[in-house]
């Protein structure tokens, strides 16, 4: 991940490497946060479910981008 920040990166590749490690902290600060109050709610055994659906939620947005990013790579040609 960090390459391919580098790569779009352009001019300020520092900044761009600085702001995704900051991306990073702030996802593990918010899933520490998101599993306490899942804990406190319904309690640990809701953990296993939350973890499915954010995980699905994950790949959903990956498949998303891939394919924004190949389309935009590779246009079609056929008219």
């Amino acid at each position: 991940m960090q390459t391919r920040v580098l790569t779009a990166a352009g001019a300020a590749p520092t900044l761009a490497i600085a702001v995704n490690a900051s991306g990073f902290q702030l996802a593990a600060a918010f899933a520490g946060w998101l599993g306490g109050r899942i804990v406190d709610g319904a309690g640990p055994r809701a953990l296993y479910p939350a973890g499915a659906a954010l995980t699905l939620a994950g790949l959903a947005v990956a498949f998303v981008l891939l394919r924004r990013d190949t389309t935009a790579r590779y246009p079609s040609t056929v008219d």
